[in-house]
């Protein structure tokens, strides 16, 4: 994997984020102990920073060979497919096998 193939995957994961963040802020209850886990991925700030990285990553495929920009979009879907699983896996109140 190259390093523009694993950013274009870390920018799946900062999108989540920031995605989840914005959606539980306003249902997050007072005093919780996410709450600075929350205001930190539901804030300005990291969705500026997440902005910056998918415009980055975007600019890098312009410029490389279709198989390469395959493959980043390759560890894109993969990415995004396993945050998927870790989400739905806490909603369906999974426990670890380990």
């Amino acid at each position: 994997m190259t390093l523009r193939s694993a950013a274009r995957g870390a920018a799946a994961l900062l999108l989540d984020l920031a995605e989840v963040g914005r959606d539980i802020h306003p249902l997050a209850r007072p005093a919780n102990p996410y709450q600075a886990w929350i205001d930190t991925y539901a804030g300005e700030k990291f969705h500026a920073a997440v902005r910056a990285v998918i415009a980055a990553t975007d600019e890098a495929a312009a410029e490389v060979s279709p198989s390469l920009r395959a493959r980043m979009h390759a560890a894109f879907t993969r990415a995004t497919q396993l945050e998927w699983m870790f989400w739905d896996s806490a909603f369906r109140l999974e426990t670890w096998p380990v």
